[in-house]
């Protein structure tokens, strides 16, 4: 019961709203009248002025000319006035907007001679870095150097002490080829004197051997 009372609500709601603009609809077309349309036309009033003060007559078209063209010329000035203090105004902004530009120039310059000075103290600090870096690098060459050269030293001390080491033993070579060759020497001696002593055996062998004959040969 109630969604329908809330449905009719919304009807005769939307309705009147139609009806409303359908009304404003029409009016603004229709407005303002036709020429034919129109019910009556509105001349201005003579007015006359009293006696022996002239004889001008007020709803005269010369004078409502004068009156209009000093109605102008005060529209005129006005406007005119209006129009120098527009210009004012509008040189009053570009001024302010040409100093704003000019002051969002320096600070933009500002920023950009801020930048540039951190730019370089950023490439300052990088190039002591690299320096820091190159210095580094060259005490650790010195020190790569100094250990290449202490191996070398070292190197070179194990090949002294080798070759000293192969002299040692070629001396203690030779030496054992002097202990053998004096060996060999005493061997052949040794063997010279066997060959003496065989052979003064065999001589005295051979002596005996020959008295023994001569002795038989006598008996």
């Amino acid at each position: 019961m109630s969604s329908q009372s809330g449905n009719a609500r919304k009807f005769w709601i939307a309705g009147g709203a139609v009806a409303v603009l359908g009304v404003v609809g029409m009016i603004a077309l229709d407005y303002p009248p036709a020429g034919d349309e129109a019910s009556g036309t509105i001349v201005p009033a003579k007015r006359f002025r009293a006696d022996g003060g002239g004889t001008t007559i007020m709803g005269d078209a010369s004078v409502q000319a004068n009156g209009s063209a000093a109605a102008s010329d005060a529209a005129n000035s006005a406007n005119a006035a209006s129009a120098q203090n527009a210009a004012s105004a509008q040189n009053a902004a570009s001024a302010q907007n040409a100093a704003s530009a000019q002051n969002a120039a320096s600070a933009q310059n500002a920023a950009s001679a801020q930048n540039a000075a951190s730019a370089q103290n950023a490439a300052s600090a990088q190039n002591a870095a690299s320096a820091q870096n190159a210095a580094s690098a060259q005490n650790a060459a010195s020190a790569q150097n100094a250990a290449s050269a202490q191996n070398a030293a070292s190197a070179q001390n194990a090949a002294s002490a080798q070759n000293a080491a192969s002299a040692q033993n070629a001396a203690s070579a030779q030496n054992a080829a002097s202990a053998q060759n004096a060996a060999s020497a005493q061997n052949a001696a040794s063997a010279q004197n066997a060959a003496s002593a065989q052979n003064a055996a065999s001589a005295q062998n051979a002596a005996a051997a020959q008295n023994s004959a001569a002795a038989s040969s006598q008996r």
